[in-house]
């Protein structure tokens, strides 16, 4: 077979299929620091920074949610997310327009102080407890009195919302609270949340741009949080 007629069988020869891209790394547990997030309720007053709080629920025994420990649990998170995609080059670059958009969560966050404010309408919550925002609401009121209740608990840098907190009575069991969190940009995107019920572990998503995110859930047999990207048209 002469030269000519042999490159004419390889160039009409079908091509192999791509090879599939290679697995995310997955993240060891744990996620976060969170095991002194919710406590029996203490019977001396606790210093204000801490920022507790503890939800009357009938028929409960008393309990105190911290919600800046919590805070400090998401930095952590948000660290280990870093940590995550610089293990996948250009992986970065794919979920998002901009640069060291993590590194601008931390330093959002860093600086955040809890204000008595909440959302005038109600918060999107799925499976009755997770916070679905994309961005924060549009306008605020004051919490006419702050005491210790079940609901949304905001921070703000300056003017600008960097967390919410939603604390949540369990479902089956109401004793066993329920937390989600997100984690807002300096311009007003959701980033990260974290959901976490205390009776389980918790899952986290990381939103990137244009549709794209990266859902977190826990693998109990192999102690690790196993990412799923997801996308969608718009």
């Amino acid at each position: 077979m002469s030269i000519f007629l042999l490159s004419l069988v390889l160039a009409a020869a079908p091509k192999p299929p791509p090879a599939p891209p290679s697995p995310l790394p997955t993240i060891s547990a744990p996620l976060g620091h969170f095991g002194a997030v919710i406590e029996p309720a203490p019977k001396a007053p606790v210093a204000d920074q801490e920022r507790m709080v503890s939800p009357a629920i009938p028929q409960c025994t008393p309990q105190a949610v911290y919600l800046m420990r919590f805070l400090g649990g998401m930095a952590r998170v948000i660290e280990q997310l870093q940590q995550w995609l610089d293990l996948s080059p250009g992986l970065e670059a794919k979920l998002f327009k901009r640069k060291a958009i993590l590194g601008e969560v931390m330093k959002h966050l860093s600086a955040a102080a809890f204000e008595e404010k909440k959302s005038c309408g109600p918060l999107t919550l799925g499976q009755g407890f997770q916070v679905e925002l994309d961005a924060p609401p549009k306008k605020f009121c004051p919490v006419q009195s702050r005491g210790d209740f079940l609901g949304e608990y905001w921070f703000f840098t300056g003017k600008k919302p960097a967390a919410v907190i939603s604390v949540s009575k369990g479902d089956p069991d109401p004793c066993v609270l329920r937390l989600s969190s997100v984690l807002f940009d300096a311009k007003g995107v959701a980033r990260v949340r974290v959901h976490g019920d205390w009776g389980t572990q918790i899952s986290v998503t990381l939103n990137g741009d244009k549709c794209k995110k990266v859902d977190f859930s826990f693998d109990p047999s192999r102690q690790v949080f196993v990412p799923d990207m997801k996308s969608c048209k718009r």
